[in-house]
């Protein structure tokens, strides 16, 4: 691990307040280099997917981690991925369970920004879905421009993971951005090049039009996962503006149930 003093420090104050915390295996890409083929390599056999699953449940009990969330991106329908990735999952949940441990995942959003089913998630299959105590859904980058992550788009993954594959409400966590399409901008940094930019969901930004998740739509999106869903997820965190009147963080925690 790269910073363990700061992992460290995180996993005692969460614990000192009464939470938990997760150690985040994935993502889309490490230094620039896409992970999707280093996962299908890790568990390209049994014994590479018992290796893989050994080694993060060593780092999650050094640390003191209360769980993983798997962050594969992604599962494909077409090979064998969608296969490897059940086997890992399954066997994450019963090394990790049978220590009090939990286990999550970051998802597709289940749909397209169009509201049509976006196809490779059915590779999180029924077995996964049992296995995981949660899923966080990662309803954003449906596209470009206003297509990124509108409300109604959040609405379509929650109803896909809640009625189309019917999980629990409680297992279902609704992923919201703190970033911009195109461009990938913070949103703390548009509000600093654009003061007004909290009261609306695009802007100009660095010579082109960015759209974001302003106050009002993640208050919107707050406000329907807690009636409907498990709760929220944000990517991510350091994104927000440390302006209390303005930031994301504090507009959720003013509008959850």
């Amino acid at each position: 691990m790269d910073n363990p003093d700061t992992a460290s420090a995180l996993i005692g104050s969460a614990h000192e307040n009464g939470a938990k915390v997760l150690l985040s295996v994935g993502g889309w890409s490490y230094q620039d280099v896409p992970l999707e083929p280093v996962f299908m390599e890790a568990t390209a056999d049994e014994a590479g997917t018992e290796r893989l699953a050994e080694n993060i449940l060593a780092m999650c009990e050094e640390y003191g981690f209360d769980g993983v969330d798997m962050d594969w991106e992604h599962p494909r329908t077409d090979g064998s991925s969608a296969r490897q990735y059940e086997s890992l999952m399954l066997t994450l949940s019963e090394k990790l369970h049978a220590r009090g441990k939990l286990l999550t995942a970051a998802v597709l959003s289940g749909a397209t920004a169009d509201g049509n089913i976006y196809y490779d998630a059915a590779t999180h299959t029924d077995a996964v879905l049992n296995a995981v105590d949660f899923i966080n859904v990662m309803a954003y980058d449906g596209g470009d421009g206003e297509r990124h992550s509108p409300y109604q788009f959040a609405v379509d993954c929650g109803t896909y993971w809640r009625e189309t594959r019917g999980l629990p409400a409680h297992k279902v966590v609704l992923g919201v951005p703190f970033y911009s399409r195109p461009g990938w901008a913070d949103y703390g940094t548009i509000l600093e090049s654009d003061p007004s930019a909290w009261s609306k969901d695009h802007t100009a930004f660095s010579g082109m039009e960015v759209h974001y998740n302003g106050v009002d739509t993640i208050a919107r999106k707050t406000r329907y996962a807690g009636e409907n869903l498990g709760g929220i997820m944000i990517w991510e965190l350091t994104q927000d503006t440390s302006d209390p009147e303005k930031s994301l963080l504090q507009t959720i925690g003013e509008n959850r149930r």
